[in-house]
């Protein structure tokens, strides 16, 4: 199983935020994170991927229990196992798409290679647009320049929070199937988070999360 989750809380105060007894997902598995705005899909995004650390309960990545890393060790797994679809995207506005994925590779992986770095922006569709830099992007382009960066370090597990969520039906239905059609191409385990329920109908696994906000016990 490369995701393992038990009895995870997450509180802020007397609020529980998030309350997940259990959630697994096994390679090359698809999930869906469905649930309206406040429900925790960000913060089970952070908890899962070590940006966040629970109030109870634990997370296994490849059987490794987050908990037992110190930061920069949570950091280089991160890195290494893991490659994220910000919601805000969060590309070096300074560098350009080629650029930003090169940089994530040698974070990742200790080196960049530029053959697969060229194929991963073809394949997304930003040939023409790898020497632009963010803010030259459209929003759509910079989401797939989002996307084509969470690839490039052949990470086992990808995860995206609401990358449809600003888009219209169309685009929307391509992001979904960029992410789909990429992970599956690799092999790895996908996570979408989102209140689009649009995107139901296109995973067979769907995990939905509600709002909680009430008094911890």
């Amino acid at each position: 199983m490369l995701i393992e989750v038990r009895d995870l809380t997450y509180r802020i105060g007397e609020r529980t935020i998030l309350d997940l007894p259990a959630f697994t997902a096994e390679r090359g598995e698809h999930t869906l994170l469905l649930g309206p705005s406040g429900s925790g899909k960000t913060t089970l995004i952070n908890l899962l991927t070590g940006l966040g650390t629970p109030t109870t309960g634990e997370v296994k990545i490849d059987g490794q229990a987050m908990s037992s890393l110190n930061p920069g060790a949570r950091d280089a797994l991160r890195r290494r196992t893991i490659g994220l679809v910000f919601q805000t995207l969060q590309l070096v506005s300074a560098l350009s798409v080629r650029q930003n994925l090169a940089l994530a590779q040698h974070l990742g992986l200790g080196r960049s290679f530029p053959g697969e770095v060229d194929e991963l922006i073809e394949r997304v569709g930003l040939a023409r647009r790898a020497d632009a830099r963010p803010r030259e992007l459209s929003q759509g382009e910079a989401q797939r320049a989002a996307i084509a960066r969470a690839l490039c370090t052949r990470p086992a597990i990808v995860v995206a929070d609401e990358p449809t969520s600003a888009l219209d039906d169309a685009n929307a239905q391509a992001m979904a199937e960029l992410l789909l059609s990429s992970a599956a191409a690799t092999g790895a385990t996908l996570l979408i988070a989102t209140h689009d329920t649009r995107m139901k109908r296109r995973f067979a696994r769907t995990l939905e999360l509600r709002p909680l906000m009430q008094a911890a016990a």
